[in-house]
């Protein structure tokens, strides 16, 4: 009987011994699991933050000058020649959106230089370097005789561009995004490819109010001296020209920077414009209306300006407000590109993400 009542006892006590090695290993393994998604967790948001970038948000309009790359072709055009013959010597031989870079090995600057070549050719055989679509190719032809000694190839040319736009933000490196938006030749739609740019201080005059079917804009003079310059233009794509702006005019300050929203965090509901209207540059209220997350112009969002103050200063998006940063929830959202012709209370937007992946 003692020896049963000392066996139960044994038993009860290897028992007891089992259930509290098994607890430890489960207490074990849960620890280590709750540490793993712990690790995880720290990694992914040390991850996030350390794939922040931090800008600082602007709004402020600048004049904008553009160099291309020698000089673009607009198109061709008729001819008549001194047998009053009419042709058109260039049709074959350019393209609308060509760029003559150089003419008989010479590199063309502008316009007035590649017609003083033409001209000193004297009728003889004429060799254009070209790029086309981003390659560079070869063309020849030869000028008609218009005049005495006055020669011509039928095509219309355009070098330098210029306009207002508005900056987005500038980075630590002082380096900005302007637009939203490429700038585009005015006749052909076509992007234009830069050599470089300048970038100048601006004087707004007055504000012109949008209505139905007729755009506002923003009206002012660029006075294009050396003094004036305040930075240059490296890049011009579809989302936006690029470049770098002087600190001595407008420094990268840490304080108000803000973080670039990741695309997905982009929402419908309320946000903020940056613009400046009248010369002072305020945030208005706004809403996020619509998201296109993989438009392919860039259209990402359509935005309404639902303040009363800046409808009435403009009665909504102007042009020349092209680049006003757009916040949400304390992140750069993105900025304004394009306005409705026929509800200027609400534009395009593109967002931040985009912009700041095409600087890179």
């Amino acid at each position: 009987m003692e020896r049963k009542r000392k066996y139960r006892i044994w038993l009860m006590a290897a028992l007891v011994v089992n259930l509290i090695v098994l607890a430890g290993f489960v207490m074990n393994n849960w620890y280590q699991e709750a540490q793993k998604t712990q690790d995880q967790g720290l990694t992914k948001v040390s991850a996030d933050v350390a794939d922040r970038h931090y800008v600082m948000p602007v709004g402020m309009p600048v004049g904008l000058y553009i160099h291309t790359k020698g000089v673009m072709v607009l198109g061709t055009g008729k001819v008549e020649n001194l047998a009053d013959e009419v042709m058109e010597p260039a049709k074959t031989v350019f393209r609308k959106g060509d760029y003559i870079l150089s003419i008989n090995g010479t590199k063309i600057r502008n316009t007035s230089q590649a017609m003083s070549l033409i001209q000193a050719c004297k009728g003889n055989m004429l060799n254009f370097e070209v790029l086309r679509e981003g390659d560079k190719i070869c063309l020849s032809m030869k000028p008609v005789e218009t005049a005495e000694d006055v020669y011509k190839i039928g095509v219309w040319l355009r070098d330098d561009t210029q306009g207002i736009g508005t900056i987005t933000y500038v980075d630590a490196n002082q380096q900005f995004a302007a637009l939203g938006h490429g700038i585009t030749d005015a006749d052909t739609g076509i992007l234009m490819d830069i050599s470089h740019g300048m970038v100048y201080r601006s004087n707004i005059l007055s504000v012109v109010k949008g209505s139905r079917g007729t755009p506002g804009e923003i009206v002012g003079t660029i006075d294009y001296q050396k003094k004036n310059r305040i930075g240059t233009i490296d890049d011009n794509s579809g989302c936006g020209i690029f470049g770098t702006i002087d600190s001595g005019y407008l420094a990268y300050d840490a304080s108000k920077a803000v973080p670039v929203a990741h695309s997905e965090e982009v929402m419908e509901g309320p946000a903020a414009i940056v613009c400046t209207v009248n010369g002072e540059t305020e945030s208005y209220e706004a809403e996020i209306r619509k998201i296109d997350r993989h438009n392919r112009d860039h259209k990402n969002f359509v935005l309404q300006i639902t303040d009363e103050r800046l409808l009435a200063k403009t009665n909504g998006i102007l042009q020349g407000m092209s680049g006003s940063p757009v916040i949400q929830n304390g992140q750069l959202a993105g900025a304004v590109t394009h306005v409705f012709v026929n509800e200027p209370t609400k534009g395009y937007g593109i967002f931040a993400e985009n912009m700041q992946k095409t600087e890179e």
